[in-house]
């Protein structure tokens, strides 16, 4: 690939902790050195374990949870990177001048993809935008408030906790009293139903989110206990946890553990019906949200469930990791590890009423599948499954009988994935090297299903 403009790559940020390892030897010798909260303080530049992404309605930036897994940092944070920078630099790149920016900011062309550009992460994230949250964040979900306003919901592991953040439309809060890159405050982050310590603790491992923006509620799941904690998050007020469901799932008889995972809306609003998978039982939990006439919290109201029988008897389709509805709600896509496989239900109402839940199709994926997402960008439905080990995603068309498109190598521990079906871009946050590949899916483009930007330099394998 010939390239009009290049530039020698600068020396690569450290990522490495031993900075701070140096730090704490030295003070170690002396009974009065104290870090700063600068010293500890993450990066307000810099993706480190990056684990949860979503994008903003309008498709104008990309949020990323950065989960500080080593816990080198005090705190894990929430990353906001202008995806109309993230376009102008690949338009320079693919276009006909091959154009590698030379402003300062290190941008390579990838020695292993020639096709691929590698930039440092600094020139997209917007100045002064980010946000401090909790350790080990697992996932972002998006609520529209309306009037360019949103709010995030960022299940966090570490503590455990669940924040909400709120955007302007420029900046992250989660602080009333502390401007800039602050920590969450206590109101921010819950732990409490109804924030009152009397009452119901949060349960632990807070894993998939999924948020309502017509109902004004979120959905948070949780990964070893089952449990499915309802947030009641009103547009003009503060989000709160109002309830949390549990003995919905069958334990494990070998391991007791019943965890719910995947979880998605069938069609938002306010008789949206919550679709709930587990990581142990071969079922799926369908609920809805009762709102009290008398303006009391909501809470959940447990409805009918189906199993997956996709295996060779029943009870061998479990491990559910992703769930997601068509636009119109009518087909559910499921994310199972155990068999390896995207399942394809029909959710449309049948003549009662009722979704009918019924399995049409299945494709084989890989096995450590993660999360998946669909988008139509011009030529049908289209959906894209990240494979932790494999270092790739998956391109499954749905249509018919369904079938494997495409296999993408898009880095180490591809997690969470995004699509902007208008940009024709899927995003993919890469954990174990600390990048986010932008793979086109534009059908025109001779690049479609290939990586033409990643987003960070890389960590090294050996580097943890």
């Amino acid at each position: 690939m010939a390239v009009a403009q290049a530039t020698p790559r600068a020396p690569a940020r450290s990522k490495h902790p031993a900075m701070r390892t140096v730090f704490l030897l030295v003070c170690g010798a002396t009974a009065a050195c104290t870090a700063s909260a600068s010293a500890v303080e993450p990066p307000d530049d810099q993706i480190f374990y990056p684990t949860g992404m979503a994008i903003a309605p309008d498709e104008s930036v990309l949020f990323v949870a950065n989960a500080n897994s080593d816990l080198r940092y005090d705190s894990g944070s929430v990353s906001v990177l202008d995806l109309g920078m993230v376009d102008q630099v690949i338009s320079d790149w693919t276009g006909p001048n091959q154009i590698i920016p030379t402003d300062g900011v290190p941008c390579t062309q990838d020695t292993s993809y020639s096709e691929t550009l590698q930039c440092d992460e600094a020139r997209f994230f917007v100045p002064s935008s980010g946000a401090r949250v909790g350790n080990f964040a697992t996932d972002i979900a998006v609520q529209d408030l309306g009037a360019g306003s949103l709010r995030l919901i960022v299940p966090t592991r570490g503590d455990p906790s669940i924040s909400w953040v709120d955007w302007n439309g420029s900046s992250l809060s989660c602080n009333t009293s502390t401007a800039g890159f602050a920590l969450c405050d206590d109101t921010h982050r819950l732990s409490y139903v109804e924030n009152d310590t009397n009452l119901r603790a949060l349960p632990e491992e807070p894993f998939y989110a999924f948020a309502d923006s017509v109902g004004q509620f979120a959905v948070v799941t949780h990964l070893a206990t089952g449990d499915i904690t309802l947030i009641d998050s009103p547009a003009g007020g503060d989000a709160v946890i109002s309830d949390i469901a549990s003995n919905l799932f069958i334990p494990d008889p070998l391991t007791g553990l019943e965890g719910s995972t995947g979880v998605s809306g069938r069609l938002p609003g306010a008789n949206d019906i919550v679709y709930v998978g587990s990581r142990t039982e071969n079922r799926i939990q369908m609920l809805t949200v009762g709102r009290p006439a008398n303006d009391s919290p909501p809470y959940w109201v447990p409805g009918n469930y189906f199993f997956l029988m996709l295996g060779a008897g029943a009870g061998n389709s479990t491990d559910t990791r992703g769930i997601t509805f068509s636009p119109s709600g009518d087909r559910m896509y499921l994310l199972n590890r155990n068999p390896p496989s995207l399942q394809i239900f029909d959710t449309s109402l049948g003549p009662t009423g009722f979704p009918d839940n019924t399995l049409l199709a299945a494709t084989d994926i890989c096995t450590t599948a993660s999360t998946l997402t669909l988008a139509d960008s011009g030529d049908g439905d289209k959906v894209y499954v990240t494979c932790f080990n494999d270092g790739q995603i998956y391109v499954i068309d749905p249509r018919g009988l369904s079938s494997l498109d495409a296999i993408v190598t898009v880095g180490r521990g591809p997690y969470a994935i995004a699509a902007a079906t208008n940009r024709k871009r899927v995003y993919v946050t890469n954990f174990l090297e600390d990048t986010i590949a932008v793979v086109d899916i534009d059908p025109a483009s001779p690049l479609r299903n290939h990586v033409v930007l990643r987003i960070g330099v890389p960590r090294p394998p050996n580097q943890q």
